[in-house]
């Protein structure tokens, strides 16, 4: 009876304390802020355009949001502008073709994408990002301080009007379609909650919709584009033949590997095979090079991995010596000053260029290239 009682006592604590685990994650998690996509026009968030909706929905009473399917936008009706905001995913041709028909009907649809490259034809090029704001020219040649974080400038057709542009390239143009027309900027960061009131970018964005004047019978925010289920298949993006055709080799390379199959379970390693090509082959390596006492060739081999990953991280060229490199490190390095950055590039370049280095320089200067590597690995 008493081993009964006390094991009853055990099992009562045991669901009190899961009660009380319980509780306790409820409420914490209860009380953390709800997360929303960003560029959602629902979203209060930093990134998020609640603000601009509800800022249109105090100037006119026309503003809703879209969520269905493209074809079925009213098309009979001319003076509506859909706003479509950083779409998650490029819609499907037939997709597509509902917009263009939206336009052609005398509509007119703003498109804020960061690339909006390959949507209703549109090309880009890539160019090097600027830091902080800059100056953005319109038609008028009057000048505005924004912020873009866009790395590529739209190329404008002989039939485009260019309507904003940079000392880069084309930042916002327009495209006739039918009746209607297409305005794109690649700067979406203009309008969202974060940023819209810096600079001139509230300014910027009403520009673009408020041309000459223009009044609108209904503004859409699309928010179809931002499903993710609403995203091409995979069947869609690759012809048909390929995909039957990458379905039957899976299928032949499957019989194939289980008709040639002699075992299954865990492969035995030969531990000779372990021994002869495991850490061994590198501690003997580095031990020659500590007996050879060949620090200059370490640090350099160091080094030259260094600026490999320098190209393939950041697109700092391998071929450019370090002290061509040093104002692209300042951007990119967020734990060194500018003055220690510069200091880092012209004492690096100096010890690469001597004959040989003491085990003491080797030592210093090897962790103050982990500790860079370690920087550009972690992006």
């Amino acid at each position: 009876m008493q081993k009964r009682s006390l094991r009853n006592k055990t099992w009562l604590w045991l669901v009190i304390i899961l009660l009380m685990f319980v509780a306790v994650n409820y409420f914490l998690v209860s009380k953390q802020p709800q997360e929303y996509p960003s560029y959602v026009s629902e979203s209060p968030s930093p990134t998020g355009v609640k603000a601009f909706y509800t800022y249109l929905q105090g100037e006119t009473d026309a503003v809703e949001r879209w969520s269905h399917e493209p074809h079925l936008l009213k098309k009979a009706e001319n003076q509506q502008l859909l706003f479509m905001i950083e779409p998650f995913f490029v819609p499907e041709q037939k997709e597509m073709d509902g917009y263009i028909s939206f336009m052609e009907a005398g509509n007119t649809i703003v498109l804020l994408d960061n690339n909006p490259d390959g949507m209703f034809g549109l090309k880009t090029e890539y160019v090097l990002e600027q830091d902080g704001p800059v100056e953005v020219r319109d038609g008028k040649e009057e000048r505005y301080k924004a912020s873009i974080t866009s790395p590529v400038r739209m190329r404008a057709s002989q039939n485009d009007e260019v309507l904003l542009s940079d000392q880069i390239g084309v930042v916002a143009l327009k495209r006739s379609f039918g009746e209607g027309q297409l305005i794109v900027a690649n700067a979406p960061n203009w309008i969202t909650n974060e940023i819209i009131l810096d600079e001139d970018h509230l300014q910027l964005i009403t520009s673009l919709i408020l041309e000459e004047n223009q009044s609108w019978d209904t503004i859409l925010f699309d928010e179809y584009i931002h499903v993710t289920g609403h995203g091409p298949k995979i069947t869609s993006l690759y012809p048909k033949w390929i995909v039957v055709f990458a379905l039957q080799s899976g299928l032949i390379a499957v019989s194939w590997l289980w008709n040639r199959g002699k075992r299954f379970g865990q492969v035995i390693r030969p531990r000779e095979e372990v021994v002869r090509f495991s850490n061994e082959r590198i501690k003997a390596l580095a031990s020659w090079y500590q007996r050879g006492r060949r620090y200059q060739d370490s640090l350099r081999i160091q080094a030259d991995y260094v600026k490999l990953l320098l190209q393939e991280r950041w697109g700092i060229p391998y071929r450019k010596e370090w002290i061509d490199c040093t104002d692209q490190l300042k951007v990119r390095r967020k734990q060194m000053t500018e003055d220690e950055i510069l200091s880092f590039v012209k004492e690096i370049t100096k010890l690469l260029n001597k004959e040989s280095i003491n085990k003491q320089e080797y030592v210093l200067w090897s962790k103050r290239m982990d500790q860079l590597q370690k920087e550009v690995e972690e992006g």
